[in-house]
This record gives structure tokens, C-alpha cells and sequence, in this order.
């Protein structure tokens, strides 16, 4: 079982809320909500990720959690940090120095 989906599904039924309105509130059918809650679909897209974060209203922790597992799945990089490189390009340099300094050890 996928630790994203168990996750995604407890703090939906935390939520208290319908899968056709919390489906309705993400611009998504009420479908293919039930098929990431059941596991049936791989975790969704960058944009999506963020609407569901929304709706969830997480605390940082879980946040970091969610993106994680999201990542490890998707063998990608968390949408948070994708996000910070992406809009920071100031950053770019440092991050390709810290690249360098780690592969010559």
C-alpha cells in the first residue's frame, strides 16, 4: 500500500467532508478523487498537490510530510522545493557551488 495514499486518506476522513464536495472545492471529479484516496491512481500533478494542501489545511510538519511522500513515490523532488528553485533563480549559483562542493568529497 502506498504510505502517500494511507496518508492522503487519513487526513481527508479528517476532514470531515464529502468526496464530491472536497472533489467539487479541487475542480476534479468526484472519480478520480476516489481513485487517489483508494490508491488506484499515482499522486497527482504539481498544481493539484497544492490545491489539496489547501483544502487540508495542514500544519508545516504534515505539509513536509505530504510533499515527501508525493516525491519519494513520484522519484521527484517535493513541489515545495521545486517551487522555491523554480520562482528563486537568484539561488541558482548557490545551489550549483553546494552541488560542486558535495561531489568532490
Amino acid at each position: 500500500m502506498s504510505k502517500f495514499k494511507t496518508f492522503f486518506k487519513n487526513e481527508f476522513d479528517k476532514k470531515q467532508i464529502s468526496q464530491n464536495k472536497f472533489a467539487q472545492r479541487l475542480g476534479i471529479s468526484s472519480f478520480y478523487l476516489g481513485q487517489l484516496l483508494k490508491g488506484e491512481k499515482s499522486p497527482p500533478d504539481r498544481e493539484l498537490q497544492i490545491k489539496i494542501l489547501e483544502e487540508l489545511n495542514l500544519s508545516k510538519q504534515k505539509q513536509n510530510q505530504y510533499y515527501d511522500l508525493i516525491a519519494k513515490e513520484k522519484n521527484d523532488i517535493p513541489t515545495d522545493i521545486y517551487q522555491y528553485i523554480l520562482y528563486n533563480s537568484d539561488k541558482w549559483d548557490e545551489i550549483r557551488e553546494e552541488i560542486e562542493r558535495k561531489n568532490k568529497k
